[in-house]
């Protein structure tokens, strides 16, 4: 009998410490930094614990699963219309977190079963609401605006959630494939006729230098062409003056004459040996001795006016030679 109740202390006695050892280690726990735990009692909420090691009532307080307080990233895409109907595809980026006070941590665990059902949803509405109100290209260049105008419906939401948006990013707004060929056709059919545009207004600047270029050229050979008649006509001025103070009995006429012949004979010679025009053959509308009549007449106009000084000479000296012999 000793025996039995000695063993039967010592199991009892077992059985006590084990007790006791259990709901000692069962009235502690702990938080990992960033995340917090919800305690309850009887289904009863107590209270929040932050990170570290936590006291509960064994057995009567339960523990949550962790909370994280980390930023959280929700990809998301949504197929609404501009306001022409244009079928547009946004795709959004969302960031958030559980606010780390108590009453935010509360809330988040108690009210919002499914964060990411319920951002989804208010995301999707605020897209729908704030592009039909847009044209497409307002919608590609300004998706900082759409971004903004859905942070700022889905701050007001969450927040009574315990949840804070921290950002939230439209990353594509990308139109119908139809709607994108169409565009680019258009923007190809634009580019053409600027290029078509563009290569005009170069062909007539070129026509209109070319054309200016030409003018210039052709005042500037006006101006050669008056200066190198104007020197010729100084030539002749002075080859007419010298010519009828060399041949005696000459006159103006008939230096012009002469000289109107060397320009026929340097207009033919010039003709006939010039050949860069590719001129061939020439017909020259004249009867073939005029050349020659040219010639001959302003030769005997020469000869007769030397002849007539030649005369007047020695009658000149017949009529002196009398006054001599008388003295």
């Amino acid at each position: 009998m000793d025996i039995i109740g000695t063993v039967v202390s010592y199991a009892a006695g077992l059985v006590v410490v084990a007790l006791v050892l259990t709901t000692f280690f069962k009235g502690w726990f702990t938080v990992e930094q960033q995340t917090r735990r919800v305690v309850t009692r009887f289904g009863k909420f107590v209270r929040v614990a932050s990170p570290g090691l936590s006291l509960k009532m064994p057995f009567v307080d339960r523990v949550s699963a962790p909370i994280s307080l980390k930023v959280q990233q929700l990809e998301l895409s949504e197929l609404t219309y501009t306001d022409k109907g244009t079928s547009v595809t946004i795709s959004a980026n969302v960031q958030y977190f559980v606010d780390e006070n108590d009453e935010s941590v509360k809330q988040a665990f108690y009210k919002l079963a499914n964060p990411e059902g319920q951002i989804k949803s208010h995301v999707s509405s605020a897209i729908r609401a704030k592009v039909p109100t847009m044209t497409l290209e307002a919608v590609q260049s300004n998706q900082a605006l759409i971004a903004s105008h859905v942070k700022e419906e889905l701050t007001n939401t969450m927040r009574a959630y315990g949840y804070i948006i921290a950002d939230v990013l439209v990353t594509k707004a990308d139109p119908d494939q139809s709607v994108v060929a169409a565009n680019n056709a258009k923007y190809a059919s634009e580019q053409a006729k600027t290029t078509a545009e563009n290569l005009a207004a170069a062909a007539y600047t070129k026509v209109v230098k070319a054309a200016q270029g030409e003018a210039e050229a052709m005042i500037e050979h006006g101006r050669g062409i008056a200066g190198e008649r104007a020197k010729i006509m100084e030539g002749l001025q002075s080859a007419i003056t010298e010519f009828e103070k060399n041949v005696d009995g000459a006159s103006a006429a008939d230096a012009m004459k002469m000289v109107g012949f060397q320009g026929y004979l340097d207009a033919m010679v010039k003709i006939a040996t010039n050949a860069s025009d590719g001129t061939k053959v020439i017909f020259v509308p004249m009867a073939p001795g005029s050349a020659a009549d040219m010639a001959d007449q302003v030769r005997n106009a020469l000869i007769t006016g030397n002849e007539a000084s030649k005369a007047a000479a020695p009658a000149a000296k017949g009529t002196a030679q009398p006054s001599s012999t008388e003295r």
